[in-house]
């Protein structure tokens, strides 16, 4: 319809079909235009002020009435046209204020084991040192065959990684290690890399993993991990 058209033009229900009936009636009086679309007068005379605002209706004065013309539907075009020189001219300062707000953290949900297999291949594409906090028992309980597998992979890969865990390391190529103490609880296993955080929960039945991206995160816990590292 017509009158959806021009509410995606930017006008509302009542400012869309008040213009419609100016245009059909060509010059018209506001007690014509308020009979034809059936609105009452005093509301008509408000929406007829904004179709004037925005360039859609212009009025004359004849023997002391005042008459309302609609605009040439061209006039809908042009005025497209002036709101995206309008947008293009700012776009550049727009483009300025989100690159200072940087970008979202992006965060991905991974559940059941086969989802948490997923994500920790994610893990072996990293271009930097793996800090892990992660109980390899646990670990290697809940991926009875995977986990070797990705430990033998990473040393592979070539891939140095710093380890606080809890006693025994399954291998002792391409990485260094600390004990936390026996009273440190492993709930979860966590992974900093790259400018990412992927944690393993171990105390659920169902187990899920969380993959977060972003610089400052990723950055806070690479210092905690730093602080823990020192004190050990």
């Amino acid at each position: 319809m017509i009158v959806d058209s021009l509410e995606n033009f930017g006008l509302n229900q009542k400012e869309a079909k008040i213009y419609l009936t100016i245009l059909k009636l060509g010059v018209a009086k506001v007690s014509d235009v308020a009979k034809k679309a059936g609105i009452i007068r005093e509301t008509v005379y408000g929406v007829i002020n904004s179709l004037v605002q925005k360039g859609l209706v212009s009025s004359i004065i004849k023997s002391g009435v005042r008459y309302f013309e609609a605009a040439e539907p061209t006039k809908l075009k042009v005025i497209l046209k002036e709101k995206l020189g309008a947008i293009e001219k700012i776009l550049p300062e727009l483009e300025e204020i989100k690159q200072k707000r940087g970008p979202k953290p992006k965060v991905e949900l991974f559940e059941g084991k086969e989802g948490l297999k997923t994500m920790m291949e994610d893990i072996l594409t990293s271009k930097t040192e793996i800090l892990t906090i992660a109980s390899n028992k646990s670990l290697r309980e809940m991926f009875e065959f995977y986990f070797p597998n990705f430990v033998k992979r990473r040393v592979e890969l070539k891939i140095p990684t710093r380890l606080l865990t809890d006693g025994k390391v399954m291998t002792k190529k391409m990485i260094k290690y600390r004990f936390l103490p026996k009273s440190y609880k492993f709930k979860t296993a966590t992974w900093v890399y790259n400018d990412k955080v992927a944690i393993v929960s171990l105390s659920q039945k169902e187990p899920i993993g969380v993959l977060i991206e972003d610089y400052e995160i990723s950055n806070s816990q690479k210092n905690q991990f730093e602080l823990i590292w020192s004190l050990l």
